[in-house]
């Protein structure tokens, strides 16, 4: 019996120890010295084209407060209070913003249809310029994109949608976002999947190593997903606690039987 309670003890004491985590699993971009200069690295940003369905921000300015209010009507008669209101909120902009259709246009008040699928977002903007200067003089045209939404999900300690209002976002900042990795989570087992015109494109990136700098999907996309793999030993932890009443239920029995016998 105390042969059958040892070596129950050694499985359980031995899966315990190899569920254990090192330090250089946790350690981000583990390969790098110090100042180490990372030539070539990150990869270049590649410029975000615009796509069907995205939601865009126009604004068509001039000198003429009630020209403005044609071209803007959402605005109102204040432009500042009415961007904040409008604008201020996602459901403002889902409300406010104008919507890339399958057609790849967006139909803008007084212009018209404009067809902006596949360009860039400077390239929006001076299409709109083109086009505003057909009605306005001196017009002053903005085109930002309000859709630039990642998912993240996984071993994060807040998991959700965020929404991203600068010109880049980094997968290291889609996770900050997210709070960070769990005590659970692998950043050796990083899945980005992200939406193309002919379906999805996954990437795996280690970020224990600084080659994922180099990687395509280092620099999120909108609509990008990322996804924190759980360690392979989860269930072993979270367990745990059940292992060490089992082991003690264990010893109790062999005890009392000792002392039967």
């Amino acid at each position: 019996m105390k042969k059958q309670f040892l070596l129950i003890v050694l499985l359980i004491g031995g899966l315990l120890i190899t569920s254990c985590k090192t330090s250089e699993d946790l350690v981000y971009l583990n390969d790098t010295h110090d100042q180490e200069e990372l030539e070539g690295l990150p990869g270049k940003l590649v410029e975000y084209t615009i796509k069907t369905n995205d939601n865009l921000y126009v604004d068509i300015q001039s000198m003429d407060a009630e020209v403005n209010a044609m071209f803007n009507p959402s605005y109102g008669t204040g432009m500042q209070s009415g961007t904040q209101q409008n604008y201020g909120q996602l459901s403002g902009q889902y409300l406010n913003g104008f919507l890339v259709d399958l057609a790849g246009e967006i139909s803008l008040p007084i212009i018209g249809k404009v067809a902006l699928a596949g360009k860039s977002l400077k390239e929006a903007q001076e299409i709109i310029q083109e086009k505003a200067d057909e009605y306005i003089r001196n017009a002053t045209v903005k085109v930002k994109l309000l859709s630039f939404k990642v998912t993240i999900l996984g071993e994060v300690k807040m998991p959700g949608v965020y929404y991203n209002y600068n010109n880049k976002m980094t997968v290291l900042d889609g996770i900050s976002m997210a709070s960070g990795v769990t005590d659970y989570g692998r950043i050796q087992k990083i899945l980005v999947m992200r939406p193309t015109d002919s379906g999805s494109k996954t990437f795996r990136l280690d970020l224990s190593t600084k080659d994922f700098l180099a990687s395509e999907a280092f620099f999120l996309q909108p609509n990008d997903v990322v996804y924190v793999e759980p360690d392979k030993y989860k269930n072993v932890k979270l367990n745990s606690s059940v292992y060490s009443l089992v082991l003690s239920t264990l010893s109790t029995i062999v005890l009392i039987l000792n002392l039967i016998y």
